[in-house]
């Protein structure tokens, strides 16, 4: 027959070693909640700043293309009224000279307009490169 003494000190053992170890596993358990809570908060916030970052140059390339719109539309009105006072002087010629000479200024100041344009259209791009390169550099520090 065991010694009931025995029998009891092993069982005292077995459940110190057995608590010792729930506790670890519970102290384990805290840490990686802790860790992983941590780590959410951190993916949270970088999101945040991505999703931010991305609609400041969302913004910014709307802004351009707001822009470039409005300098296509003031072309196209530059060119039309162009065009009218070609049609114009070109009914009141008075030689095919003359209107050969009117058709190829109005041919020039067309093709000067447009260059010009996008030399505009050009420079705007630049600049919201530059603008959205900023944002970019900004969300990096």
């Amino acid at each position: 027959m065991p010694d009931p003494d025995a029998t009891k000190t092993q069982r005292d053992a077995t459940d110190a070693g057995a608590g010792a170890a729930q506790r670890g596993a519970e102290k384990l358990q805290g840490q990686m909640l802790d860790a992983t809570g941590r780590v959410s908060r951190e993916a949270a916030q970088r999101t945040s700043e991505n999703l931010e970052l991305m609609k400041r140059l969302a913004e910014t390339m709307a802004a351009g293309a707001r822009e470039a719109s409005a300098e296509m539309v003031a072309w196209t009105r530059q060119v039309s009224e162009r065009q009218a006072e070609a049609t114009r002087q070109i009914t009141q010629a008075r030689s095919m000279d003359e209107m050969l000479d009117l058709q190829d200024r109005y041919i020039r100041d067309n093709l000067q307009a447009l260059l010009e344009l996008s030399a505009k259209v050009a420079r705007l791009s630049a600049d919201k490169a530059s603008e959205a390169s900023g944002h970019l550099e900004q969300g990096r520090s």
